[in-house]
């Protein structure tokens, strides 16, 4: 039996590279772990020390992958990755990032709302390439201690 216990990385179709680096470091403060020049990038959360990076070493939460073809308009109607959910500590930071990515020009799809599934505070934003993102916060009093095996 397979019991998979956490999602190891993400791995996103971009068309221009620099351009998605340049978001999910600066918008998203992301940080590089490794890259083959103009082709892939490793990024994480920021976890690892910083001798931890390079060749043999570029653990990653997100990698964006160069393509030379845009996501077919269609794409929210067919197979594959509908978005990608980064976990935020408290609602607070949910709605405080609505404001910060709207100034930076981030077209922001949905919220801040709260999913009546779970009570986790949402938002939906894009990259720049029209991959959806969403960031949540559980509103749940003793999330998430109270709540795991």
């Amino acid at each position: 039996m397979i019991r998979p216990f956490d999602v190891a990385h993400v791995n996103l179709n971009v068309t221009d590279l620099d351009r998605a680096i340049r978001f999910y470091t600066e918008i998203l403060r992301f940080k590089i772990t490794f890259q083959y020049e103009d082709a892939v990038v490793w990024l994480s959360f920021g976890q690892y020390r910083d001798d931890v990076a390079g060749l043999g070493h570029g653990f990653h939460d997100v990698a964006l992958y160069k393509v030379s073809l845009p996501g077919p308009e269609d794409r929210r109607t067919r197979a594959g990755m509908n978005h990608m959910a980064l976990r935020l500590r408290t609602p607070e930071e949910v709605d405080r990032a609505a404001d910060y990515l709207r100034s930076k020009g981030v077209k922001v799809l949905k919220g801040p709302l709260t999913h009546k599934e779970d009570r986790d505070r949402y938002l939906y934003f894009e990259d720049p390439d029209g991959n959806m993102i969403e960031l949540v916060a559980s509103t749940l009093d003793g999330w998430p201690a109270k709540y795991l095996r």
